[in-house]
């Protein structure tokens, strides 16, 4: 549901719009993207064990798809930096008084 909700405001809203309000959503996205994709390939490999390493035979989709679950973790920037990113745009919408 969180997905649809961002995509349907980014439809609606100027990329600036969008950039500010709701960038770090998008962030939180990618990153958690990126989290869930490294998870499943971890767990793959550990499901299939030796197989799941092999670069042929039917452990070849799994080794292929565990060196590739990087690759969007770097295009949309690191996960440390789409964290940051999330947290900062989130306090900056906070009350000026607010304690944390």
């Amino acid at each position: 549901y969180w997905l649809e909700m961002i995509t349907n405001q980014m439809n609606k809203m100027t990329f600036e719009e969008y950039n500010a309000k709701i960038g770090g959503d998008i962030a939180l996205l990618k990153f958690n993207a990126a989290q869930v994709a490294r998870t499943i390939s971890e767990e793959s490999v550990q499901i299939f064990g030796g197989r799941g390493v092999s670069s042929t035979g039917m452990g070849k989709y799994i080794e292929r798809f565990q060196r590739t679950t990087k690759i969007p973790a770097v295009y949309g920037g690191s996960s440390e930096i789409m964290a940051s990113l999330a947290v900062r745009q989130a306090v900056r919408s906070f009350p000026k008084d607010a304690k944390l």
